[in-house]
Formats: structure tokens, C-alpha cells, sequence
């Protein structure tokens, strides 16, 4: 699954598109440098009323981002090579300590055909960073909330696919590994529930799928296909009471058919259907501790529906329209569920209205489904994530941009709910 918004107020057009087609040939290099004004009307994502006397509340502020990135690409006859890299300090005017945020995000693509039909990619994506839109690479979030602190996520992709290995059927093997270490433990946080406590994982899938070639003209595969997943949690903190992190470990079964289909050179549609069935083998662990604040155990299994559908439509030159959904079981900040099945919606339209002026509308809604052990009733977050970006390129290496961002979670459970605010504008230049 491919996530297509980023909630770090930055909803801006590839760096690389400010450069002349021909320029951008004949470098294999670029380098790109952003000056940012910001207003950020909830840049703690807290509510705007405390739900008990002395809690924390939302907090607004003027800010600066400076931004530099660069980018590298080599290509062969069979091998090529991207790298990436991208700095961020964003300075708050309101803190009086700690004033500065920093961000660091490295990718690398590395891909190589051994023949005509066999082919090995390679995909590595690292990040440092504070806001949810990063620190999850995947179309759904385990968190709405903004993290302080260094937070790091490391994800690893590999995949060998081979064409025709008999007439018209193909195959892949892919592998996945992704790591989370949150920077607040317990003792900085004050007791049990720290995001390291929480959110502290390794996650691995590997997947095994056949695809049937149907039409050649249209491209239309049948895909089928088996996922092993797991999700192991690192924390030693405690989640609540005595309950340790690893209560919530889950090994998953996933079972999936799919189509691919293009309808038009320009429009093509892709998805997955199937069930996934989860396993929570160390949930009984925490079953002690659960009674004796009342609630339920964890679930020791469960099964639910696997969706991974998205479509691409190039409807002008430099101009798409991307719309997806997506249904799976993720790792929730909830301490009181064991995870949660999230459902997600997302679209986006990049429009060039000249070659000079683009334009960029991104959009995502992700319900969130909680079973909880300690409350009478199951509960719920709808999270509704927007962003508009607008930039104008007035000579070859300078542009200004500017855009709005608008985040809310909508929670049954109180303190939680929150809606936030960004506006920016600033310069951009390509090297």
C-alpha cells in the first residue's frame, strides 16, 4: 500500500517538476533548498477544551521551516539507482524551550532486470521525524497524534518478480520490514502507556502471488495471492498496570485475489480483496492484569475483511487524479485494545494549469475500530486529513508555493478529538 498524503503541512509538487524536462535528462542530480512561513493553530493536536481541570490544551504559533533535499539518480543498461535525501528544522515561536523540531528522511530505489523477465527491486526509506503522515509509510496511521522527540521508522521493501514462467502466468516473492522506535519511554512520560510503550514494533510481511495474464491489449491480470505478517513489539515499558507490549503481538494470515485492468493508456484501476485472520498468542499474558480493572481480555483471534484497491487516471499531460481504499489491522495507541481494523479512503489530484503553475489537492478519511477490554462498549476515531498546495515557477531554479493543511480526529473517547490548522507560504529553489 502506497500512502499518497503527508500531514507535515507540505502538500507541494516534486522538486524534480521545477526543472526543464531536458535539464532534468541530462543531471543525474538535483538540489533543492525551501524557505517556509507557517501558522499552526494546533500544533500539539490536543483538544480545544480540557476534559479534567489542569490538562493540557491546544496551542497555536507562528514558525519557520528551512528545508534542504537532494536527490541522485544512476541508470545502466539493467541497473538503476535513486537516492534521496531531505532535511527539515521547523522553528515555534510560541516555545520557550525546545523551540526547534527536526526531520530527516533518506530513500534509496534500487532496481536490476537480470533478463528480459526476471527482475529485483530493492527499497529503503528512512525517516526521523515528529508528525504521523511520516512516521507511517502505509495508507493507514496507528496514530493521529503529533510525537515529540526523535521518532524513528526504518523500512526495508524487496521484491523478485518473473514474467512468463509458463504461458501467460507470472509470479513474485516480496518481503517487508519495517521499524518503529518512539523516543518517550515511561519515565519521561510518567508512568505506563508511553509511545514507546505503545507504538514500539517491528513488522514483517512476506508475500507470495501469482498473476494470470487475461487480455494483452488492456493488461488485464488476475492476481492471487498469500501474506504472512507479523507484528512484534520492542517496548520493556509497561502499556497499563503490569501489561507488557508484547500481549499485543500478532501473527496474520492474509488471502487475497485481485484484478488489474487499464481501461485507457492514461486510466488504470488495481485492487485486492480477501481476509485476513489474525493470531494474539501472548494476549493471555495480560489477562490478570485486565481483570483487575475490570475489563475484558484481549482477543486471542479474530477475522476481517483485506482490501487494497486504488486507481490511477492521467487525464492530461502532467496532470493525475489517484483515488484508493483500503480495509486491514493495524497497531493502535490505544493501550486498551489489542489493535485496530482500519478503514481508509484516499484521493488526490495534481493539475498543471501552465507549464509555470501547478497545483496539488490531496485527501484522506480512516475510520478506526477499537475492541476495548476495559469499557462497556467498543469505540471508534474518524480521522479526516486535507491539503491544498499551490506553486508557481517564475524562472528555471526559483518558485514560491503556498498551501493549507486540515487535520481532525473525531473520538469516542474523550480527550482524544482535536482539529488543527496550517497555513505556509514561501520560496523554493532547484539546482
Amino acid at each position: 500500500m502506497n500512502r499518497i498524503i503527508a500531514t507535515t503541512g507540505v502538500a507541494a509538487v516534486g522538486a524534480l517538476t521545477l526543472l526543464p524536462m531536458g535539464a532534468q535528462e541530462a543531471k543525474p542530480w538535483n538540489i533543492n533548498a525551501s524557505v517556509r512561513s507557517f501558522y499552526d493553530d494546533n500544533y500539539t493536536t490536543l483538544p480545544s477544551r480540557a476534559l479534567l481541570p489542569g490538562q493540557p490544551t491546544k496551542r497555536s504559533t507562528w514558525g519557520l521551516e528551512l528545508s534542504p533535499s537532494g536527490s541522485y539518480q544512476l541508470s545502466r543498461d539493467q541497473t538503476s539507482l535513486m537516492l534521496s535525501s531531505k532535511y527539515s528544522m521547523r522553528y515555534f515561536e510560541d516555545r520557550t524551550s525546545g523551540s526547534a523540531d527536526h526531520s530527516f528522511d533518506f530513500g534509496a530505489d534500487f532496481a536490476h532486470r537480470f533478463t528480459e523477465k526476471q527482475r529485483l527491486s530493492l527499497t529503503e526509506s528512512f525517516a526521523i521525524a515528529q508528525e504521523p503522515g511520516v512516521l507511517d509509510p502505509s495508507s493507514a496511521v496507528s496514530t493521529a497524534l503529533r510525537t515529540l522527540g526523535n521518532n524513528l521508522r526504518n523500512n526495508l521493501q524487496a521484491k523478485y518478480s518473473w514474467d512468463d514462467i509458463v504461458e501467460r502466468w507470472s509470479g513474485e516473492v516480496s518481503y517487508s520490514n519495517t521499524y518503529y522506535d518512539f523516543q518517550q519511554d515511561n519515565s519521561s512520560a510518567g508512568g505506563p502507556g508511553s509511545r514507546s510503550a505503545l507504538l514500539d514494533r517491528v513488522e514483517n510481511n512476506f508475500t507470495l502471488a501469482g498473476r494470470y495474464r487475461i487480455f494483452d491489449e488492456t493488461e488485464t491480470e488476475l492476481l492471487l495471492g498469500y501474506t504472512l505478517g507479523t507484528s512484534d513489539s520492542t517496548s520493556k515499558d509497561f502499556l497499563i498496570g503490569t501489561v507488557t507490549p508484547d500481549s499485543r503481538d500478532r501473527l496474520s494470515h492474509y488471502f487475497f485475489s485481485g484484478l488489474g485492468h487499464k481501461f485507457t493508456p492514461t486510466l488504470r484501476v488495481n485492487g485486492r480483496l480477501g481476509v485476513q485472520y489474525a493470531e494474539y498468542s501472548n494476549a493471555a499474558k495480560a489477562d490478570a492484569a485486565l481483570a483487575l480493572l475490570g475489563g475484558a481480555p484481549y482477543a486471542r483471534s479474530v477475522v476481517s475483511p483485506y482490501v487494497d484497491a486504488n486507481g490511477t487516471w492521467e487525464y492530461l499531460p502532467n496532470s493525475t487524479f489517484q483515488v484508493g481504499a483500503s480495509v486491514n489491522r493495524i497497531t493502535t495507541d490505544l493501550a486498551t485494545s489489542v489493535d485496530a481494523q482500519a478503514t481508509t479512503f484516499y484521493t488526490s489530484l495534481n493539475h498543471e494549469f501552465v507549464p509555470e503553475l501547478r497545483g496539488s489537492l490531496l485527501a484522506q478519511i480512516q475510520q478506526s475500530e477499537y475492541r476495548q477490554s476495559v469499557a462497556p462498549r467498543d469505540v471508534s476515531d474518524l480521522i479526516f486529513t486535507m491539503g491544498a498546495n499551490l506553486e508557481w515557477r517564475f524562472s528555471q531554479f526559483w518558485s514560491v508555493e503556498g498551501g493549507y493543511n486540515y487535520d481532525r480526529q473525531d473520538s469516542d473517547i474523550g480527550g482524544r478529538s482535536y482539529y488543527r490548522n496550517r497555513v505556509y507560504m514561501g520560496f523554493k529553489a532547484s539546482f
